[in-house]
């Protein structure tokens, strides 16, 4: 299965275009890097979750981005990635179920990325996280599941879809222990474990595929 298909139509898709226009428009109405009241209200802060109970930041800072290339890379990955997903889900289930499967993975994984950062930066009152990242990663690793052997492009070097599952958790577990860059590592951890379990619980036969793609 290829990335969006060439006939494709944007309402094909409903689940995924409603979750890149939230994020874009939150994006626009928030303007990052001048109204930071929103920031600090509603981006995650582990410490004051934990502390002062602001457990909606688990959820609403997944829709706040630090720039617009923040925004526009996990929206590109979300677009290609979960419009894909998505597709494929409506064409084992009925369309809605198909949809509200995709919806729930989405955000099991968008909680499973921020709960393990909560769990690892509790105690850190300066650590703070934004963006989609831990969902889009959920999103990503569950399409992985079905099409192990698709072709991936990073930084269009190509190479199967597992091995950059593999890299892709490699690299997470590096960063989030050398504390690598202003990422949040331990998000997209999270969330590409949450997808794919979920995944692998909700979609029945999904295990069974992706060990045929290696027994067959």
């Amino acid at each position: 299965m290829n990335l969006i298909p060439a006939q494709f139509s944007i309402t094909d898709t409903p689940v995924t275009i409603t979750f890149v226009i939230a994020n874009v428009f939150i994006y626009l109405a928030t303007n990052p890097g001048k109204n930071t009241q929103y920031f600090y209200e509603f981006a995650e802060w582990p410490y004051k979750i934990v502390n002062n109970g602001k457990y909606y930041q688990l959820l609403t800072s997944a829709f706040l981005h630090g720039s617009a290339m923040h925004l526009i890379f996990n929206m590109f990955a979300l677009f290609t990635f979960g419009g894909s997903l998505e597709l494929y889900f409506k064409g084992l289930f009925d369309g809605f179920i198909g949809s509200l499967y995709y919806a729930i993975i989405y955000f099991v994984s968008l909680f499973s990325g921020s709960l393990l950062s909560v769990a690892l930066h509790y105690k850190n009152p300066d650590y703070v996280g934004v963006g989609a990242s831990g969902a889009v990663s959920g999103i990503v690793f569950s399409y992985i599941i079905f099409f192990p052997a698709n072709t991936i492009y990073v930084f269009f070097f190509p190479m199967p879809a597992f091995i950059f599952a593999i890299l892709w958790i490699g690299f997470s577990l590096y960063g989030m222990k050398k504390n690598l860059g202003n990422i949040g590592h331990e998000a997209h951890l999270g969330g590409a474990i949450g997808g794919s379990v979920t995944t692998l619980l909700l979609i029945d036969g999904a295990f069974n595929q992706l060990i045929g793609y290696f027994t067959a």
